[in-house]
């Protein structure tokens, strides 16, 4: 293994599939689990009076190296309320020429809560690699999510000299887009020196988030995010938030992972309390 990279690596190809339903019991339940290759759930948790169920996903060989295939798919039932994590930071290994791909199906019920919360991706150099999210959520359905792209690993001061990266956002409501994100850079990318993309930066993070039905006046979330705004000029992060429609959409920019999680986290605390009424309660694998 030379710089991360598998010479002889066999192909992963691997699946999971969740489903949450409301149970009788005053909380939510993961109700199906299917899992193919390494890829699975370690942990279901309780932590929270209101029932809200915490999954963690754990993928043992902790990255995607070339020809890897991951698939991904969450639906949650209504009035259910998930929470889904990761206990570490997923990595993009370098390869050999293959690509490793990526694909997220996440889909919301009427009534129902998602919350998305993956601790952040590592950008190998020379890595090859396809990133695919869709986010399909009923008229009434809440989702707050992130996503955290580290490029290089910084303690070695890596850059990205060779290889390319392709990142694919959608968000459905209704059947009707409310946004999209598309990224796609090359190694020695201008793109990643210029003022107008990474700026010599290695952290990129976006935080979405749709409110609940009755949070959707415009004047309302505008105060909202005018709250947002001074809570994160009182952090001193680089965090920039705006609003496209009734979709809070945050992004970061800069070198400091462990600062774009704690901005996100604290913006997700903010719209939990004032669209939900639930405190912050970070997941438990988070603190070990």
């Amino acid at each position: 293994m030379n710089n991360f990279l598998a010479v002889n690596h066999k192909a992963w190809k691997a699946s999971l599939e969740l489903g949450f339903t409301w149970s009788g019991q005053q909380r939510t339940i993961l109700a199906h689990r299917k899992h193919s290759g390494p890829l699975r759930v370690q942990k279901a948790l309780w932590p929270e009076a209101k029932g809200v169920c915490h999954v963690i996903i754990v993928h043992p060989p902790a990255g995607f190296a070339g020809g890897d295939e991951l698939s991904i798919q969450v639906a949650v039932a209504q009035d259910s309320h998930a929470l889904i994590t990761t206990p570490g930071a997923g990595k993009w290994y370098a390869s050999t020429g293959q690509t490793a791909r990526q694909t997220i199906d996440l889909q919301v019920a009427d009534k129902a809560i998602l919350e998305w919360l993956p601790q952040e991706t590592m950008l190998f150099n020379r890595a090859i690699a396809h990133s695919q999210t869709s986010i399909r959520l009923a008229a009434s359905a809440v989702f707050i999510g992130w996503d955290i792209l580290v490029i290089g690993r910084q303690s070695r001061a890596e850059k990205f000299e060779a290889g390319h990266y392709q990142n694919q956002l959608s968000i459905w409501q209704n059947d009707q887009l409310l946004f999209k994100d598309q990224l796609f850079f090359q190694g020695n990318d201008r793109w990643l020196v210029s003022p107008l993309g990474m700026h010599q930066q290695a952290v990129s993070g976006s935080l979405y988030a749709i409110p609940p039905l009755e949070q959707r006046d415009e004047k309302r979330l505008d105060v909202h995010i005018d709250i947002l705004r001074e809570l994160m000029s009182r952090m001193t992060v680089p965090v920039r938030l705006t609003r496209l429609g009734y979709t809070l959409v945050a992004r970061y920019l800069g070198n400091d992972t462990r600062q774009c999680l704690d901005a996100f986290a604290a913006i997700r605390a903010k719209c939990r309390r004032e669209w939900l009424g639930l405190d912050e309660e970070l997941p438990r694998i988070w603190k070990t």
